[in-house]
């Protein structure tokens, strides 16, 4: 019943965007911390937890395959730390039980790869709450 005031009365707007593809979405409350899975992440912030370096962004298919590793939770941060060298900060769901970690670095290295020709120099270096707990080269995955 107050929606219909709110048309008679004020006139309100309606709810579907200018340019007619459905509602505007709003914006989340600012109590509520974006993921890192947040679209958009250009990786010019590289201070914060979920920094990406610009070079991981480089390729359509890089792009996806960070956006999985963040959207599932099993990596916060990647940075370029040397020639063919990138530092996953891993999340807390990556070492459990079931987790196909190493699929998604798969699909990582081998954007990387193609991205950049550093060959069999290639390799994702896995850390986890400040320790270096495995690898991910041409070899496949390596956990300590």
């Amino acid at each position: 019943m107050a929606w219909l005031g709110c048309f008679a009365a004020l006139g309100c707007a309606s709810s579907r965007s200018a340019a007619g593809e459905g509602p505007e979405p709003a914006p989340p409350p600012p109590e509520i911390p974006a993921p890192c899975a947040t679209a958009g992440t250009d990786g010019a912030d590289t201070t914060s937890v979920c920094a990406t370096s610009p070079g991981l962004l480089v390729s359509p298919q890089l792009q996806e395959a960070v956006h999985d590793l963040r959207r599932l939770g099993l990596a916060n941060a990647m940075r370029e730390v040397g020639k063919g060298r990138v530092a996953l900060m891993l999340g807390e769901t990556a070492l459990q039980r079931h987790v196909p970690l190493a699929y998604h670095l798969e699909r990582l290295y081998r954007a990387y790869r193609s991205a950049y020709d550093f060959g069999d120099a290639t390799s994702l270096e896995l850390w986890y709450e400040g320790a270096q707990v495995g690898v991910y080269t041409s070899e496949g995955l390596l956990l300590r």
